[in-house]
C-alpha cells in the first residue's frame, strides 16, 4: 500500500468520526484536520469566492513592500521550474492570492481547482493546504494529494513557507504548487530559502529608508537600494553589478564586470573564508584611484551556487543597524544630573573606565541609571562611532536569550545575526546580567573568553571585538556562592565594577533632578507648570524613593499633568510620597541614618500594601516601581503581603 493509500484511508476514517492508527497521518496533517472540522468544513464542497479585482489592487497596495520584493523573487522561481509543471503563487498574511505565476496549461488546471489570483486559502475556508496551514502554523510545510482536507485538491503537491515582514509579523507567503506526478523534496527547501531571503530583504529595505521600491529585473541585480550589489558566479568573477557598487568600489560599472572578486577584495585565507562560507557585516578595505574605502560586506549563496555580495560605506551600516534594532548611545557624562558626592565618585570612575578597553560591571539598584552611565562610558570611549546595543537580559524569555546574544541559523544555512554581532566593534550592554540562564552564560564566558561567538544551531564560529558592559541589580558574588551564577564569567565581566548609588543616598540631588524632570514634561501640562513649592521639595527630598530616579520621574511626570496652578505643590503628589514625609521638619531628612532611611522604606511599603489588600502588582504601581523590585523589597524586610490584607493576622 503506498503512502498515499494509507493517507486516503485515514482521511476516510477521520471524515467518519473513527479513531486514526498512529503512524497513518503525519501529526501535524492530523492537527490540521482536526481544526479544519472544527472550522465547520466538511472536506466536500469547497469555497472558490474570490474578491472583486478592486478589492485584490488594493489588498496589493497595502502590502506594496511585501508585494514589490516577492514578485521579482518568485517570478524568478517560476522561470527556474518552466516546463517542469509548477506554478508559483505569493498570498498574503490572510490567505488571498496576490499573484500566480506558470504556464497556460498549469494555470489552466490551477483555475479548476479555485487557485486563481484574488482567492482565499486560508486553513479556516479550504482546510489543509500549502498556504493556509503553513500560516496557521507559521512555518514551512508541504502538503501532499490526499493530505488535502477538500477533495479537488488531491491532485496536488503544495509546498508553503510564510515570510516576516520587519515587524516580526506574518507578512504574507510564497508557495510552489505541481501536480501529484511533479512531487520533488527538494520544492520545500526551495521555497523555504526564497521565504527567507524575502524576509531578510523586507527587513533590509526598513532599515535602509534612502531605499526605493525594489524593482522587478531579471537576475540579482536590484538598482534602486541605496547599497551595491555584486553577483558573483561559480569561479568569483562579477556576472552583474549595479551603479551602487561601482560607485563604491570607485570603478565604473562596464569596468567592473567580468572581474575577478580578488581584482577588489585582497586575497587572503581570511576573506576566502568569508566568501567561502558567507558572513554579515565584514569590514574591507579597498583602494581606487589611491584612494582608500572602508566598506562592510555581507555575503550570501545562492542555491544555484552564485555569491551575492552587498556592499555599504561601513560607517553608514554602522549608524543605520544601530537605528534598525532600535538601540543607540544618546547621552554622555554631561548628561548625568547630580552634586553629591556619591555621584561624583561612580562619575569619575566612569570616566577612567571610558578610556579603558576592559569590560565592565555597573551594580546598582533598579531604576538608578545604569544604562545612562553605560552609554557615557561608550560615548567617552574610543567606540564612540561604533554601535551601542543595549539587551535587557531580565525582560527576554528565558528560551529566546542564546538567540537573541548569538543568533541562530537554519537548515539552509541562513538565519539571523545576534546581539554581539551586530555589536561588532562597538560595545553591548547586557542589562540583569544575573537573569540569564546557567548554560547560556557558558557560552557567552566562551564569547568573552575566545573574541568569537557561534549561532545557535550553527557550527561555523564569527570572530567579534565588542567592549561588554554588564548591569546587575542583584549581589552577582552572592549568586556566584550559591552556584547561581559562573565564577569564571563574574571575573570575567568583571574587570572593573562600579557602584551607581541608589537615588536615597544621593544627598540634595532629589531637587536638581526633580527640576530635570519637570523641564521635561512641563510642555505637556495644562498650567504650565514651572517649578515646585518648597513643600514640595521637602516631601520629595524625605521619601526613601525605592524605585530611585525611574520613580522620581514618573512622580514628577504626573503631578506635571495633574497639577493646576503654576507650582507643583505637596497635593500634586502621589499620597504614598507626601505620607512618608508627613513627619519631617523643614529642614529635610539629609540627617537620616541608613537605619532610619530604610525602616521608612519598609513602612512605606507596608501602607501601600496594606491600602492594596495585599496586591502585590497593584502596590508595585502606586509606587511607581516594577514587579521585581517590590519583590525583592520584601524580602529584604521580610515583608508578608498575606498579613496585610484586611482580615488577615
Amino acid at each position: 500500500m503506498t503512502e498515499q493509500e494509507k493517507t486516503k484511508r485515514a482521511r476516510e476514517a477521520f471524515q467518519r468520526g473513527e479513531p486514526i492508527d498512529e503512524g497513518a497521518v503525519r501529526k501535524v496533517i492530523l492537527d490540521s484536520w482536526k481544526r479544519s472540522r472544527s472550522y465547520g468544513l466538511t472536506g466536500r464542497t469547497a469555497d472558490k469566492r474570490v474578491i472583486p479585482r478592486e478589492e485584490l489592487e488594493e489588498r496589493i497596495n497595502q502590502r506594496q513592500l511585501f508585494y514589490s520584493i516577492a514578485c521579482p523573487f518568485m517570478e524568478r522561481l517560476y522561470d527556474f521550474t518552466t516546463d517542469s509543471g509548477y506554478l508559483t503563487a505569493i498570498s498574503d498574511e490572510e490567505g488571498y492570492v496576490l499573484r500566480v505565476f506558470g504556464d497556460k496549461e498549469i494555470m489552466s488546471l490551477a483555475a479548476a481547482n479555485g487557485l486563481v489570483e484574488g482567492c482565499n486559502r486560508d486553513e479556516r475556508r479550504l482546510g489543509t493546504n500549502g498556504i493556509g496551514t503553513a500560516l496557521a502554523l507559521g512555518m514551512p510545510i508541504q502538503i501532499f494529494g490526499e493530505e488535502h482536507y477538500f477533495q479537488l485538491h488531491h491532485n496536488w503537491v503544495c509546498s508553503g513557507a510564510p515570510v516576516y515582514g520587519p515587524d516580526g509579523r506574518a507578512a504574507g507567503m510564497v508557495c510552489v504548487i505541481g501536480t501529484n506526478e511533479k512531487v520533488s523534496f527538494h520544492t520545500l527547501g526551495m521555497v523555504a530559502a526564497a521565504a527567507e531571503a524575502i524576509t531578510r530583504q523586507m527587513i533590509m529595505y526598513d532599515a535602509y529608508e534612502e531605499s526605493e521600491r525594489i524593482q522587478n529585473r531579471m537576475g540579482a541585480i536590484l538598482e534602486t537600494t541605496p547599497y551595491g550589489l555584486i553577483l558573483l558566479d561559480k569561479n568569483l568573477r562579477v556576472s552583474q553589478a549595479n551603479y551602487k557598487a561601482a560607485e563604491l568600489l570607485g570603478v565604473k560599472l562596464e569596468h567592473l564586470l567580468d572581474r575577478s572578486v580578488w581584482q577588489m577584495i585582497e586575497r587572503t585565507s581570511k576573506s576566502e573564508k568569508n566568501i567561502s562560507e558567507g558572513v554579515t557585516d565584514w569590514d574591507v578595505i579597498v583602494e581606487s584611484d589611491g584612494q582608500q574605502r572602508e566598506l562592510s560586506i555581507t555575503v550570501s549563496s545562492t542555491h544555484m551556487g552564485e555569491k551575492v555580495m552587498t556592499f555599504m560605506r561601513s560607517e553608514t551600516m554602522r549608524r543605520k543597524v544601530t537605528r534598525f534594532i532600535g538601540t543607540e548611545a544618546r547621552y554622555t557624562f554631561e548628561d548625568i544630573i547630580g552634586h553629591s558626592s556619591v555621584i561624583r565618585d561612580s562619575v569619575a570612575m566612569a570616566r577612567v573606565a571610558a578610556r579603558l578597553s576592559t569590560n565592565l560591571l555597573l551594580l546598582g539598584e533598579s531604576g538608578t541609571g545604569k544604562e545612562l552611565v553605560a552609554q557615557a562610558i561608550h560615548n567617552g570611549g574610543t567606540r564612540r562611532n561604533e554601535p551601542f546595543i543595549a539587551v535587557n537580559c531580565g525582560a527576554l524569555p528565558k528560551n529566546l536569550i542564546e538567540d537573541e546574544l548569538f543568533g541562530f541559523a537554519d537548515g539552509e544555512g541562513a538565519g539571523r545575526a545576534g546581539k554581539f554581532e551586530l555589536a561588532n566593534g562597538g560595545t553591548i550592554f547586557l542589562e540583569e546580567i544575573g537573569a540569564i540562564p546557567l548554560d547560556a552564560q557558558s557560552k557567552l564566558f566562551h564569547a568573552l573568553q575566545e573574541g568569537e561567538v557561534c549561532r545557535v544551531g550553527s557550527s561555523r564560529r564569527v570572530r567579534v571585538n565588542v567592549r561588554v558592559i554588564a548591569a546587575s541589580s542583584k549581589d552577582l558574588l552572592q549568586a556566584v556562592q550559591n552556584n547561581e551564577f559562573h565564577a569564571d564569567l563574574y571575573y570575567r565581566l568583571n574587570g572593573l565594577s562600579i557602584h551607581i548609588p541608589a537615588l536615597r543616598d544621593r544627598q540634595g540631588d532629589v531637587r536638581l533632578l526633580a527640576d530635570y524632570f519637570l523641564r521635561k514634561y512641563s510642555e505637556y501640562s495644562a498650567s504650565h507648570v514651572t517649578g515646585f513649592t518648597e513643600g514640595a521639595y521637602l516631601a520629595l527630598e524625605s521619601y526613601g524613593w525605592p524605585g530611585n530616579i525611574r520613580e522620581l520621574e514618573n512622580a514628577v511626570e504626573r503631578a506635571a499633568y495633574i497639577c493646576k496652578r503654576d507650582q507643583i505643590s505637596r497635593e500634586c503628589l502621589p499620597g504614598h510620597i507626601t505620607s512618608a514625609g508627613a513627619s519631617t521638619d523643614a529642614v529635610g531628612d539629609y540627617g537620616r541614618s541608613e537605619n532610619s532611611i530604610q525602616s521608612r522604606e519598609r513602612q512605606q511599603i507596608e501602607e501601600t500594601l496594606r491600602k492594596c489588600n495585599g496586591n502585590i502588582s497593584l502596590a508595585a504601581e502606586m509606587l511607581g516601581i516594577s514587579r521585581r523590585t517590590i519583590y525583592r523589597k520584601m524580602d529584604k524586610y521580610s515583608i508578608d503581603p498575606s498579613a496585610l490584607r484586611r482580615g488577615g493576622r
